[in-house]
């Protein structure tokens, strides 16, 4: 292997084919045009036609593994990622702290308006008040996110349950993001008797916590200010199992690194066996020049460096255009325009795509391919001048069917 590989997935940047005018064709992004004048370009289906995908299978899919032949839980990989002891048989799920009025999910997030410390604060309630006959973790990780950790007795736990959050739902090992969301609250369902137990465990802690949560000191004060009460913690993505797939290193022969903002991407580097390195989740200047600076100090030491930056999804999920297009040239200005003036492009392989698709119309992921361009030295471009769905339409490699196919298919071939 002669050329290093940078390999960059912007979260939710992309709105699909189907829209007017999508977000990265509006941005301003010099910095990374320049890259994409360089490339050959395509699109690519996350996992493929029909799939919308969560951010945890998409990162799975763009490293080379296929979600439908491997069993990740995402609740699985969030503990791992926030450094919960977890064993065999444990059962583990991602939560959000949501806003409700009676049966009915009002908000999925708290209206993204619940802070760090407040979390914490609703988190040591419920861990003090919550007794559910079984131990368990809950930790608060960033904003309205957090992981619980139910722990096994005398046998393992199931986890083919459904999810208590209706923007996601489970088809066979695969979740599946909709943008058509049922907004009644329906309690958890096993889909087999060995997840009986844990269905039962999931709808009492859900009924536990929501008592406690409704008469909590910090929702109270949020209600006077006029902010919304994060008074339900919604759960999903169940797992008890720890995913057996080959590691990075043994696939591809590879020294790999990511560099990880959220807790799932530290369970997916974790779960593949390379190197994770966290950094805090802020979006200001500094924080895009502290990674590109990481970047330039890990290309020193590995042979293949991912690199997920989150950024765009959440204007996106808001249904926010202006500020989605804000945060893609604030992006380009801070993170692309430094790195591409301090890298060695005759030493280095640039791949530069999307998870998942994003629109803000959908306010949703969904199943739309999303756009790639990929550099090599010597590499004859394609001749796109932006990097965006219908310009990157244009390129050579037209739209490819899987994600997971791209390492193999064009940065590992020769």
């Amino acid at each position: 292997m002669t050329h290093k590989i940078l390999f960059i997935l912007l979260d939710g940047a992309s709105d699909g084919l189907n829209y007017p005018r999508t977000a990265l064709e509006i941005a301003k992004m010099e910095n990374l045009s320049k890259i994409a004048k360089i490339s050959k370009a395509g699109l690519v289906y996350t996992i493929g036609k029909g799939i919308s995908p969560e951010s945890d299978a998409a990162a799975l899919s763009f490293l080379g593994y296929n979600p439908l032949e491997i069993n990740v839980a995402r609740g699985f990989l969030e503990a791992l990622g926030a450094g919960i002891e977890i064993s065999e048989g444990d059962l583990a799920l991602r939560c959000n702290f949501a806003t409700a009025v009676g049966d009915e999910i009002i908000d999925r997030r708290v209206g993204r308006s619940l802070s760090d410390s407040e979390a914490r604060e609703l988190v040591k309630e419920i861990k003090s008040k919550v007794n559910i006959g079984y131990d368990y973790e809950l930790i608060h990780t960033i904003g309205h996110r957090c992981v619980l950790v139910i722990k096994k007795k005398d046998k393992k736990l199931g986890s083919n349950i459904s999810n208590l959050d209706p923007a996601y739902i489970r088809k066979g090992s695969v979740v599946h993001a909709t943008a058509i969301i049922d907004k009644r609250i329906k309690l958890c369902e096993a889909f087999d008797e060995e997840s009986r137990i844990s269905a039962e465990l999931v709808n009492k802690f859900f009924i536990e916590s929501r008592k406690v949560l409704e008469n909590s000191k910090i929702n109270l004060e949020r209600k006077k200010k006029g902010l919304l009460p994060a008074n339900i913690l919604l759960l999903r993505d169940a797992g008890s199992s720890m995913p057996n797939i080959q590691k990075f290193k043994d696939k591809y022969n590879l020294s790999a690194a990511a560099i990880a903002e959220m807790p799932v991407e530290v369970g997916v580097a974790k779960v593949i066996g390379i190197e994770s390195y966290k950094m805090e989740y802020i979006k200001n200047p500094e924080n895009y020049k502290a990674k590109v600076n990481l970047i330039l100090n890990l290309l020193n030491s590995y042979e293949f460096i991912y690199v997920h930056i989150k950024g765009p999804d959440e204007p996106a999920h808001d249904g926010d255009l202006e500020i989605k297009v804000k945060t893609l040239e604030e992006i380009d200005t801070y993170f692309f325009g430094q790195l591409i003036n301090n890298l060695e492009l005759d030493k280095l392989i640039i791949f530069i795509s999307c998870d998942h698709s994003t629109p803000v119309y959908l306010k949703a992921h969904s199943d739309d391919p999303v756009p790639f361009i990929f550099y090599k030295p010597g590499i004859k471009p394609d001749g796109i001048f932006k990097f965006s769905e219908k310009e990157c339409l244009k390129g050579s490699f037209g739209i490819l069917d899987h994600a997971y196919e791209i390492l193999n298919k064009i940065l590992l071939a020769n």
